[in-house]
């Protein structure tokens, strides 16, 4: 199944070639503390990991990879821990199982999303990795992030109350039209509903144009493919602007350890 994302004044694009960084993503993660990630690997694969997959735990720079998306991912656990809200609504969620988490020992209503096909696999995988009663409510449902009506169907369908809009691993797809459209359907549910958004995902450009983690390999094909280098913002100022010119202020800034501070996650509200 292909799933096509902001077909309004502007050419159609296909974003089911994005879905294989995730399966990479949940292997890299299974070699982590994330919750659910190893789990979650055991039932898509067992012990018959596909050889593509294999390779990145030992190529490609791997560890120093693991540890810049397993900070990207506590960075935005952190961020939804300090906001506190009672609804979650997570974009471009991928295989990540934060909701299941959070769900479990939390009252909060959550609501993951992704491309169909991730939705559907994860819902399938959620039903096997949910071993107890949640104390909130985890929904998992396809959503296409730059279609406003959609997005706004799926935030009015949530329970009252603020929401926390979060993200991770998305903005990187998206050139600067796609960005701006997401911000203005982020920005109208913050308007109706109150709330913050919050983004693991201001990278800025490498000084050496590309990716410092990742300099060869399938990774480096995959990101090329996708100008992932190109879709990150110049520097911090021009993400400033983005932001503030799309009507947001940044409230809380969570910088990477990285040494060469390529990311940092924001906690944006409505300017």
């Amino acid at each position: 199944m292909q799933a096509r994302y902001g077909v309004t004044n502007r050419e159609l694009r296909d974003y089911s070639t994005i879905s294989p960084s995730a399966w990479a993503l949940l292997l890299m993660k299974s070699q982590s503390s994330i919750p659910f990630a190893k789990e979650a690997a055991e039932l898509v694969w067992g012990n018959a990991v596909p050889a593509s997959l294999a390779d990145a735990l030992v190529l490609e720079n791997a560890p120093r990879r693991l540890r810049h998306f397993e900070s990207r991912y506590r960075s935005l656990d952190l961020l939804l821990a300090e906001a506190g809200l009672p609804n979650v609504l997570e974009i471009g969620a991928g295989l990540s199982f934060r909701g299941l988490e959070l769900t479990q020992t939390r009252n909060t209503f959550y609501v993951d999303t992704d491309l169909p096909d991730i939705a559907a696999l994860k819902a399938r995988l959620i039903e096997r990795l949910a071993s107890k009663p949640l104390a909130g409510t985890l929904r998992v449902q396809a959503l296409d992030a730059l279609d406003s009506a959609a997005f706004q169907a799926a935030t009015g369908s949530m329970p009252p109350g603020p929401l926390a809009i979060a993200n991770e691993g998305l903005l990187v797809y998206l050139d600067e039209r796609e960005k701006a459209q997401l911000a203005a359907n982020i920005r109208r549910a913050l308007l109706l509903r109150g709330g913050v958004w919050l983004t693991a995902d201001v990278y800025v450009r490498n000084s050496g144009g590309s990716a410092p983690n990742v300099s060869y390999g399938r990774a480096r094909e995959f990101l090329d493919r996708h100008r992932v280098e190109q879709n990150k913002f110049k520097d911090w100022a021009a993400a400033e602007h983005f932001f503030a010119g799309n009507g947001f202020r940044v409230s809380r800034k969570l910088a990477h350890e990285h040494p060469a501070h390529i990311r940092e996650s924001w906690a944006l509200v409505v300017a």
